[in-house]
């Protein structure tokens, strides 16, 4: 792997490397659009606007949750924001476990992040702050959220600079019985980059859930460190495939398993610039 500065198009052997440089490098090229198929919503951030979202959301886990290089933050959400959240965890040297409904929390997260149409599928300890993502685009609660904190609320009023940035001393990720190393995450993205060939003029759409080490390397970390777009789909549509493939200009589909078979039975490729599908 690569770290000089001037070396483009390569992965990183820290996640706060590229942190540092994809926001300055790219700007406002577009990083991250997000679709919700089952909401019909479509969310796009640059590369310049991720980058505040996640120096903000790092902010708020080391100022005002204590967060710390070690610690474990508890993730459920099926959400835009949650790869700005993984990335931020990871800025702060903390690692993400995923959980997961009606499975036992560990009793000694600083937080946990759940989107709010999940907050009863899951027992949170009393003495772990709990945030939401709200439903709606804007941040609004559709409920009465209790003692729980709407991060919508908050993250706009932290800091726009990071500057605690640490890598995680252990895991950067624990989800499903699964723990990844960032170095193995980062050793994982970059055979991802190698077997299609991705770089910064590359839009790869990603049918994978983000909250799994195979997601969040096609979702976050490879277009990451190779100033690549990625598309986001929750609930992927078959039908909807070949259409969004062409309107995004995408180039690299990443889908889960059984998820190609699905899309090339639901329509064919119209005039699209794909050149690699994946679903294994």
């Amino acid at each position: 792997m690569h770290s000089e500065p001037g070396y483009r198009n390569s992965t990183f052997d820290s996640f706060n490397i590229a942190a540092e440089r994809q926001t300055g490098r790219y700007g406002d090229k577009p990083f991250l659009t997000w679709y919700d198929d089952h909401r019909d919503e479509r969310i796009e951030l640059s590369y310049r606007t991720f980058g505040n979202w996640v120096a903000k959301t790092a902010n708020l886990l080391v100022d005002e949750l204590g967060a710390g290089p070690g610690d474990w933050v508890g993730v459920l959400a099926d959400h835009w924001q949650a790869p700005v959240l993984v990335a931020a965890c990871w800025h702060a040297g903390v690692c993400v476990v995923v959980l997961e409904p009606g499975q036992p929390v560990p009793p000694d997260l600083v937080a946990a992040f759940v989107h709010e149409e999940r907050l009863d599928d899951i027992g949170v300890p009393g003495n772990v702050p709990v945030l939401a993502l709200a439903a709606d685009p804007l941040g609004r609660a559709a409920r009465d959220l209790g003692r729980v904190l709407n991060i919508s609320g908050i993250v706009p009023s932290m800091g726009d600079v990071f500057t605690d940035a640490a890598a995680p001393p252990g895991d950067a990720l624990i989800a499903g019985g699964e723990s990844a190393t960032m170095e193995q995450l980062l050793q994982r993205a970059a055979a991802l980059a190698a077997r299609t060939g991705l770089g910064e003029d590359d839009r790869l759409l990603s049918g994978r859930r983000l909250l799994t080490a195979d997601g969040a390397v096609a979702g976050l970390l490879a277009p990451f460190a190779y100033g690549a777009g990625v598309v986001l789909v929750s609930g992927l549509d078959p039908a909807r495939f070949w259409k969004r493939v062409a309107d995004e200009r995408v180039t690299v589909a990443v889908l889960e398993p059984g998820q190609a078979a699905a899309v090339l039975d639901a329509g064919s490729d119209t005039g699209s610039r794909l050149r690699v599908l994946l679903d294994d």
